[in-house]
């Protein structure tokens, strides 16, 4: 058995060695390569590959099975993949987990889910379906470090705790023309521009009192030959909402406003992209979660409003009861996405006491 603070020291090691090899979704071969590694010198837990990523898990013959899950790719920047909303960290502290599980009895099992590919939100989707073919899993909790918070401080919140969130890619095909007879092609660009216009009436009508978010992220159509009526073009929109359905509806709304206008000869195409559903937490297990942080001495904040960036663990909530939690970074941090931000290794200590509490008091509902 090994005590909090005598991991400390090798895991700001790993999570130092892992913030030097970022790696992008989808090719996290050498990250996947630190983490066994460091698994399997330092624990007896069984690893195995999963879906791109990896498994540790600490079985035990009695009890239910709970499922921890940390995220592992980077982000593009300016120099390449840098580990700047601190995955790195997460699986640091996932793997600290693993250290503290080492010899223990709890009455349970434990599963350490290191995820691929959270930030093209298709990673949690392909893991929680194959984990669920090969293991029973009863309950599954997801963390975040979140900057411009107290150090180590849980972060809950009951029903929503992070927003759904999806690309849109629209196209419209229509005829090209000499600039000087417009009328004989078919011109997107008014269209387009409609479009973006009448958007914040269709975001009324479809979610007139909840959070439902449109932003413009890219437009192409024809470029500065002022000779040539451009007969193709296309709008990229991020869509935000408090639940997924709003932005099912929003497209829908989109949809039919641009079929009812579209000329005669135009086609209309539409395309998702990096689809996030909301993650919606289950109101029993945190309220249990609550209560052992209290008893535990690490006062959780319940969080007033939904987190307005998008995590895909919300595929492995709609699957397993679980919940979605931050652990407070710092309140001098820089933000998560900034060219600044470092994970905060101060929050190791912190973050393994808080998932270290939930390991041993969470106990998942009986099944209804």
């Amino acid at each position: 058995m090994i005590a909090l603070q005598a991991a400390l020291p090798p895991l700001t090691g790993l999570r130092q060695a892992l913030g030097r090899h970022g790696e992008l979704s989808g090719q996290e071969v050498e990250t996947r390569r630190l983490l066994r590694e460091f698994l399997t010198r330092h624990t007896s837990l069984e690893v195995y590959d999963l879906a791109g990523g990896l498994v540790a898990a600490h079985r035990e013959a009695q009890g239910p099975c709970i499922a921890f899950r940390g995220d592992m790719d980077a982000i593009p920047g300016p120099n390449g993949p840098y580990h700047g909303c601190g995955h790195d960290g997460h699986s640091a502290l996932l793997a600290g987990l693993g250290l503290l599980l080492e010899g223990r009895r709890l009455g349970k099992s434990v599963l350490l889910l290191f995820q691929p590919g959270e930030e093209t939100g298709q990673g949690a989707a392909s893991m929680v379906q194959t984990l669920l073919a090969r293991e029973r899993v009863a309950a599954v909790v997801g963390f975040h470090n979140i900057p411009g918070y107290p150090l180590g401080q849980p972060l809950l919140r009951q029903g929503v705790f992070a927003c759904a969130s999806q690309g849109l890619l629209l196209r419209l095909q229509g005829k090209q023309a000499h600039a000087a007879y417009p009328e004989e092609g078919c011109n997107p660009i008014p269209l387009l521009a409609g479009l973006l216009g009448a958007l914040p009436d269709l975001c009324r009508q479809v979610a007139p009192k909840g959070l439902l978010l449109y932003t413009p992220v890219g437009f192409q159509a024809g470029g500065f030959n002022f000779g040539v009526s451009p007969g193709e073009g296309s709008l990229a929109l991020t869509l935000r909402a408090d639940r997924q359905q709003d932005i099912k509806a929003l497209i829908q709304a989109m949809a039919a406003w641009l079929k009812a206008r579209l000329p005669q000869g135009m086609s209309l195409s539409m395309e998702d992209r990096d689809v996030f559903p909301d993650t919606t937490n289950h109101a029993p297990l945190v309220e249990a979660a609550a209560a052992i942080l209290e008893q535990a001495g690490l006062a959780p904040r319940f969080l007033e409003a939904p987190m307005r960036w998008s995590e895909d663990f919300g595929h492995f909530l709609r699957a397993i009861p679980g919940f979605y939690m931050g652990l407070g970074a710092g309140e001098a941090q820089p933000g998560l996405h900034t060219p600044g931000y470092v994970f905060n290794d101060g929050l190791l200590s912190s973050g393994l006491s808080v998932l270290w509490a939930l390991a041993q008091g969470l106990t998942p509902p009986s099944p209804a």
